[in-house]
């Protein structure tokens, strides 16, 4: 019971953040209206566009599973820089002693952080994917797939994506807090989100272990130089995050709350 009402206490601290309410803006608002734009585009061209009939094409279109998962990229990036705002924040206005004062015990504490991130970064996630997706195909009218039911692909990718967000998200977070500092998680993580990823690793075998580069075996594409290896991505990405946690969780259970008092 005092695990779950110390879960509850940093839930709630998660969601009552400013910087929460801007990224459900972002994530739940916005994105998904890129992908609203998109169909009218490909509604406009007809699906059975062809380099040969339209020049304007900069790839071949996709089967109808791929469809929204191209707006996804959108809201990667400011839910991996709330992540480390986040993990970052605990040791600013001396959060962290304040929450000492309810909760003594260190490791308890630590876990119920980590969970309670992990459920609400699912939770948007897949919400975000989902009325992406679906505002997609009923921006499509008949042309696109049922909006509620999807097809198995489709829900398949949304799932993948769920596991890309989440998996970054805790990773950014875990370094923010290993760190006391959101600055270090962003500089790491937010050049590999814009391309700096896929490029080391089109340059270096060793780029492909970097996170994010990872990161993007897991999700959907059809594009055949792009390869699709989630099982390898979610290892790696794993590896990753275990890694911080275990050196973030020592630090926060071993070392003072930091500050000046």
């Amino acid at each position: 019971m005092r695990f779950a009402r110390t879960v509850y206490t940093e839930f709630s601290k998660l969601i009552n953040s400013r910087g929460w309410w801007l990224i459900l803006a972002l994530v739940i608002l916005l994105q998904p209206i890129f992908g609203l734009l998109e169909a009218s585009q490909l509604v406009s061209i007809g699906l059975d566009a062809t380099f040969e009939t339209h020049p304007e094409l900069l790839e071949a279109i996709p089967p109808l599973d791929y469809f929204g998962f191209d707006a996804t990229p959108f809201g990667l990036l400011p839910i991996v820089i709330w992540g480390g705002i986040s993990g970052a924040s605990e040791y600013k206005n001396h959060n962290l002693r304040s929450t000492l004062l309810y909760s003594s015990k260190r490791l308890e504490l630590f876990s119920s952080k980590i969970f309670a991130l992990l459920v609400s970064t699912i939770a948007v996630s897949f919400i975000s994917t989902f009325i992406t997706v679906a505002v997609r195909h009923i921006g499509m009218g008949g042309l696109g797939l049922d909006p509620l039911t999807l097809s198995p692909v489709a829900w398949m990718f949304i799932g993948y994506t769920v596991i890309q967000w989440t998996l970054l998200t805790a990773l950014s977070f875990s370094i923010g807090l290993l760190c006391r500092n959101m600055i270090v998680p962003l500089v790491f993580l937010v050049p590999q989100i814009y391309n700096l990823g896929n490029y080391l690793a089109e340059r270096w075998s060793w780029g492909n272990y970097l996170p994010v580069a990872a990161s993007n075996l897991i999700t959907a594409t059809p594009v055949k130089s792009m390869p699709h290896e989630p099982l390898k991505g979610m290892l790696i990405l794993i590896l990753w995050l275990s890694t911080i946690l275990i050196m973030a969780g020592y630090s926060f259970v071993r070392n003072d709350v930091g500050g000046k008092y």
